[in-house]
């Protein structure tokens, strides 16, 4: 826990992604005009649940594509949640992705395979420069259209990428979930540009994080709540940072307490010698957010 590290990035400049984007099997226009997006390819999966008259969402579930060697996972939950959660790892540590941009949206004009999120925020390891001036944080919007029982197109616009790719095309595959929360995971911890390997979350029957861990001087109490579906699991994820002096987090709310929410599943962990991995992908209201990815 104490193994905390910091990693800065140097300041450049990247370009910006047009607001309008094309991809295979799906079309947008702006004016007439044809621009650049990020295209994220993957799987479709059938089934999916729908609440409160929402259309029934059947591309919900976790995926996995992956990008010069760079994994994308996201979760796309079904009503009456109906958001995006992502996890892109570009940065790493030595030859090991372990540090996310961290992506969040909610979804609308939902229909069985497609939908729309006006909101896109993506929250970025390392400062870089948009319009001149530093930022840890992207907005945008995005656009998802299933082309086939085995694939979907997931577009976007609008974010700036911290490693500076204007226009990665994903291929992914569907990944299976895990209902079994209860027990200790150990991975990493991301924050801006801090990240702490080596941290252990220890999860009671009840979803409670029963042990005691701080993060870049933030004593940390998480819940994950088991959502309400059984084919594709998932938790809604609630974090809460204490006030605490030199905690950064306290500090930008004006030294009060702070509650980020989000997500966390699990799914294979397709590393030698573990079976399962847990992902926990938590923001505030401006995008700002916290991941952890660790392993039993």
């Amino acid at each position: 826990m104490k193994a905390y590290f910091q990693r800065y990035f140097p300041e450049r400049a990247l370009v910006c992604m047009a607001a309008c984007g094309i991809a295979t099997a799906l079309l947008m226009s702006c004016g007439g005009q044809t621009t650049s997006s990020e295209v994220i390819n993957g799987p479709n999966q059938s089934g999916g649940e729908s609440g409160g008259g929402a259309p029934r969402m059947a591309l919900s579930g976790a995926y996995q594509g992956t990008l010069n060697s760079s994994d994308f996972i996201s979760f796309l939950t079904p009503a009456p949640d109906l958001g995006l959660y992502g996890l892109y790892y570009l940065q790493t540590n030595g030859n090991v992705s372990i540090y996310p941009d961290i992506y969040r949206g909610s979804l609308s004009n939902v229909t069985s395979n497609s939908a729309s999120i006006a909101n896109l925020s993506a929250f970025q390891f390392g400062t870089h420069l948009v319009n001149g001036s530093l930022t840890h944080l992207s907005t945008g919007t995005a656009e998802i259209s299933g082309s086939s029982p085995s694939n979907y197109q997931f577009v976007l616009t609008g974010i700036t990428l911290s490693n500076g790719q204007s226009n990665p095309s994903f291929s992914a595959t569907a990944l299976t979930t895990y209902a079994a929360l209860p027990g200790s995971w150990t991975g990493t911890l991301t924050d801006n540009d801090a990240g702490s390997a080596g941290v252990s979350l220890v999860f009671d029957s009840a979803g409670v994080m029963s042990n005691s861990v701080s993060f870049a001087n933030c004593p940390l109490a998480m819940t994950l709540t088991p959502a309400s579906t059984s084919t594709k699991p998932y938790y809604t994820a609630r974090l809460e940072i204490a006030k605490t002096t030199g905690c950064r987090r306290s500090e930008l709310n004006n030294n009060q307490a702070t509650v980020l929410t989000g997500i966390g599943f699990i799914h294979d962990a397709q590393v030698s010698g573990r079976s399962k991995r847990l992902e926990i992908v938590l923001t505030d209201a401006t995008g700002s957010g916290i991941s952890f990815r660790g392993d039993q």
